[in-house]
């Protein structure tokens, strides 16, 4: 049953990758405006710019486009820059490196922040702490990224001047060079996602209240911590590790916007680069990439919420 399981949920990823794909593709390439002229500007000849719409298939149909970049993806490929000329996956690795650290950084910083939270909201429950929390927890949901960012920068990097407002390396650089640039956006990003972990945390653990093991323990005397540790986190392991791992791609989507106010040489920098630039191309690679680590962790998080549920393991 676990390997049928498994197996319809790899087909359901793959389903919504390819999907994913043609959206991806046909959103920019049946987008107005002229990609060889975004590249060479208008001052280019008619022959440039013929030569770089042959150069790059830009003159084939569309169709016949997309199967030639599907099969290029599928070979790992993703082709040439249009604008810079490079391998696409020359210009991607260092920024998906460096957004990897970040991501890794915020997901513990949210892990640690949302999960706190949330367990001392449910033992707290209808209590002062529990509305503090809450309030804290739905303030942070309803403040956009790009306000909490700000706020970062005027608290800790113009006021404290902890931190660097804004990432001073370039996009070739190295992270090692200046490990304080990560600060700011990875505390950012656990703010937000810590908020959202927060509230479906104390939502899951005061659901499990009512269970018939748990209202057993708390007539059994058992009350607070211990019955947080040893009776609630354990049945729960498995619908907060699907809840932690479906958050994921929804850091990554807030390092989007996160990544453009600092400054952060990453994926979210790149992808909004290409797409000023009309560099379809790269555009199509990060995001590519994107959709993929989205569908591992939604893949991850269905995995986990089964094996991590002796009932649901069963059935």
């Amino acid at each position: 049953m676990m390997a049928r399981f498994v197996l319809w949920r790899l087909l359901s990823a793959l389903l919504m990758l390819w999907l994913a794909s043609m959206l991806i593709f046909f959103t920019l390439a049946l987008a107005p405006g002229d990609a060889a002229v975004q590249a060479l500007g208008e001052r280019a000849t008619p022959q440039t710019l013929q030569t770089l719409r042959h150069q790059f298939g830009l003159d084939r149909p569309v169709a016949a486009r997309y199967w030639q970049w599907l099969s290029r993806i599928l070979r790992g490929d993703p082709g040439i820059s249009i604008t810079s000329q490079q391998p696409v996956a020359d210009i991607i690795a260092p920024a998906a490196r460096r957004s990897g650290l970040l991501a890794l950084l915020a997901a513990c910083g949210m892990l640690l922040l949302g999960g706190a939270g949330g367990v001392l909201a449910a033992m707290y429950r209808d209590r002062w702490q529990d509305r503090l929390l809450s309030f804290i927890g739905m303030s942070g949901l309803s403040t956009p990224e790009f306000i909490v960012a700000t706020l970062m920068i005027l608290l800790l990097a113009v006021g404290a001047g902890w931190f660097p407002a804004v990432s001073l390396l370039p996009a070739s650089g190295n992270i090692s060079d200046q490990w304080s640039i990560l600060v700011l956006p990875a505390l950012t990003l656990a703010l937000i996602g810590g908020c959202y972990l927060l509230r479906m945390i104390r939502a899951s653990l005061i659901r499990l209240t009512a269970a018939p093991n748990i209202l057993s323990a708390r007539l059994n005397g058992v009350r607070g911590l211990t019955l947080v540790a040893r009776h609630l986190l354990p049945q729960a392991a498995g619908p907060l590790a699907q809840l932690f791992a479906t958050s994921l791609p929804y850091l990554i989507g807030g390092a989007v916007v996160v990544e453009r106010v600092f400054g952060f040489p990453g994926l979210g920098e790149l992808l909004l680069t290409a797409l000023n630039t009309r560099d379809a191309i790269l555009f199509q690679g990060v995001a590519m990439l994107l959709a993929l680590i989205t569908a591992l962790c939604w893949f991850t998080a269905d995995i986990l919420a089964v094996w991590l549920d002796p009932w649901r393991r069963r059935s």
